[in-house]
């Protein structure tokens, strides 16, 4: 899945003490900051966080034939049982869960779409076929995600399969939220309070940096790349834009975007971004893009329900904030027109 998101982290220039290091990985880059320690620490913690995303690429990586998730889609609709190792099946549970806690616009049977919509600067930009679209949108169906009932003395894992031929599973985002949530756990393992982990648009700052909470910038949907609207202060919680800038084209003077709303299997049209604030990554990654297809204060309830928060600019360039951020929302200006 394309990323679907950009935040900007908004932080004072790093005393000694603060270590940064950048890896490419999983389609993007993955960042981890950490705060203090001595430099054998630092490079105990970073290898411990990267070796939370080498697991998830290795078996949750759709794109890589050798992954246990490609072995799930190559299976589908063959009636077999697919092993899986414990952390791909829960995985999948929890995606089955956001799809329940989202009435379905979050569903990681998304994939069966993959290369209808087809966003990128040396195309021309142009529409699926309806015919074929619908035949594929009929595929996206999470209840057809099975899981085999558990055996007594199994080896840890389960066994899944895919219901129907054509179906695929596309788990993009919460992956990374999930390599995220993981570099954390294994970061507080070692003692680490203080830290950042960010990979692509999904992100956890831990602690504070330099006596505050760390600050990320919220990206202005028409402004310049690097531009933001609102700063917010974030401790010990994770955070997730979704918006309509980063993959799509212009034609007819309609914009057509990457995030594609699984009921119509067309683009979302109720937002610009939005961007959601919860206890974890993968939390964040499940809320966001059902917050940004659902648009306006709909959206904004969706996330109150399930214990986030949300900043959402709708389709019409209105600025919607959950109450419990209003306070904490530094606006600099309006998203431009």
């Amino acid at each position: 899945m394309m990323l679907s998101t950009l935040l900007v982290m908004l932080a004072a220039a790093p005393s000694p003490q603060v270590r940064t290091e950048t890896r490419p990985m999983m389609g993007t880059t993955v960042t981890v900051t950490l705060v203090g320690g001595t430099p054998e620490k630092a490079r105990e913690g970073f290898d411990a966080a990267f070796s939370a995303f080498d697991r998830v690429n290795q078996v949750m990586n759709e794109w890589r034939p050798d992954s246990e998730l490609s072995a799930v889609n190559r299976k589908a609709g063959d009636g077999e049982w697919v092993a899986i190792p414990e952390d791909l099946c829960a995985a999948l549970r929890r995606g089955v869960q956001g799809a329940k806690q989202t009435g379905g616009l979050f569903d990681p049977t998304w994939a069966a779409l993959r290369g209808m919509w087809r966003f990128g600067t040396d195309l021309t930009p142009a529409l699926p076929d309806p015919a074929e679209l619908k035949k594929r949108c009929a595929l996206i169906s999470y209840k057809d995600l099975e899981f085999a009932p558990a055996r007594d003395g199994g080896e840890a894992g389960c066994e899944v399969r895919l219901e129907r031929a054509g179906m695929q599973l596309g788990l993009g985002g919460l992956a990374k939220g999930w390599g995220v949530d993981e570099a954390v756990k294994k970061l507080r393992g070692l003692g680490f309070k203080d830290f950042f982990v960010q990979a692509g648009g999904d992100f956890y700052a831990g602690g504070k940096k330099a006596g505050r909470p760390w600050k990320v910038g919220i990206r202005d949907p028409r402004g310049e790349r690097d531009s933001v609207f609102a700063v917010l202060e974030v401790s010990d919680a994770a955070f997730s834009t979704s918006g309509d800038y980063e993959n799509f084209f212009l034609l007819e003077g309609k914009r057509y975007h990457h995030i594609i709303d699984p009921r119509t299997c067309y683009p979302a049209t109720g937002s610009r971004s939005a961007t959601v604030l919860a206890p974890s990554a993968v939390d964040a990654e499940v809320l966001t893009k059902s917050v940004f297809i659902l648009g306006g204060k709909e959206g904004l309830a969706l996330a109150e329900k399930h214990g986030a928060t949300a900043v959402v600019v709708t389709a019409d360039n209105q600025v919607l904030v959950s109450p419990k951020l209003e306070k904490k929302l530094k606006r600099l200006r309006a998203p431009s027109p």
